[in-house]
C-alpha cells in the first residue's frame, strides 16, 4: 500500500498552526532560547527553559521532548528536537530535522505534524519535502501525513508555487505526494489518525 504526504505552506505563526504536533529545533549554544522554540516556551509558560535548566534538554542532536500544550499553542502537543550548534545549521541539518519529525509523527500516529522553514532555506522547500516522503517509507507501508511548512505569510504564494513548479524529483515511488494548489490553496487533507493525547511532558529518545 502507497504511503500518502500532503504537503501544506502556512503563514501562520508557530502559535496558531493548524496541526495536531507542531516541531521546533533546539541549539545548543542558545541560551537564552530564541527563535521558535522561544516563542513557543513563552507561551508554554516556559516549560522548554524548565526542561533545559534541569539539564534534561541540552539540544544535542538525535535528543527529543514532548510536551503538551494545553491552551498555550492551537496545536495540542510540542516536539523539540535537538540539532546542535546554529553555525551548524545547514540545508543538510534541516533534511534531517523534517526527517525525524516525520518518523516521530508517525510514531505518535497523529495525521499532521508543523514546523517552520527558516526564510533563508525557503528554496530547499521540495529537498525537504523528499526527506519527509522518504521517512514514511522507512516508517511504515500505508501511512498517511500533512505536513505543514510554516514561513513568512508574505511568503506563503511564493513558496507553494516555488514546490509546485519544481517538482520533488527523489520521491520515492510508493509515495504519493499531494501539493499545495495554485496561490498556496492547501493540499487535499489525508485522514486523521486517532490518538490519545499525552499528558506532562517527556522525553523520546
Amino acid at each position: 500500500m502507497r504511503c500518502e504526504l500532503f504537503i501544506d505552506v502556512e503563514g501562520a505563526p508557530l502559535e496558531r498552526a493548524r496541526a495536531d504536533l507542531v516541531v521546533v529545533p533546539l541549539f545548543d549554544d542558545e541560551h537564552p532560547l530564541q527563535g521558535g522554540v522561544g516563542r513557543v516556551d513563552w507561551r508554554l509558560c516556559g516549560q522548554v527553559s524548565a526542561l533545559v535548566a534541569a539539564g534534561r534538554l541540552t539540544g544535542t542532536p538525535g535528543e527529543a521532548a514532548l510536551l503538551v500544550a494545553f491552551a498555550g499553542l492551537a496545536a495540542p502537543r510540542l516536539l523539540v528536537l535537538g540539532v546542535g550548534p546554529r553555525d551548524h545549521f545547514d540545508v543538510d541539518a534541516l533534511d534531517a530535522l523534517v526527517r525525524a519529525a516525520a518518523l516521530r509523527a508517525v510514531a505518535l500516529r497523529v495525521g499532521s505534524v508543523a514546523l517552520p522553514l527558516p526564510l533563508e532555506f525557503g528554496s530547499a522547500v521540495g529537498r525537504v519535502s523528499c526527506a519527509a516522503a522518504s521517512a514514511l517509507v522507512e516508517a511504515r507501508d500505508g501511512v498517511s501525513l500533512r505536513l505543514v511548512l510554516l514561513v513568512a505569510r508574505e511568503e506563503v504564494v511564493r513558496t507553494a508555487d516555488m514546490l509546485r513548479r519544481g517538482g520533488l524529483s527523489g520521491v520515492p515511488s510508493d509515495v504519493a505526494v499531494r501539493l499545495p494548489a495554485a496561490g498556496g490553496r492547501p493540499a487535499s487533507r489525508p485522514r486523521r489518525t486517532d490518538s490519545q493525547a499525552p499528558r506532562g511532558s517527556s522525553l523520546v529518545k
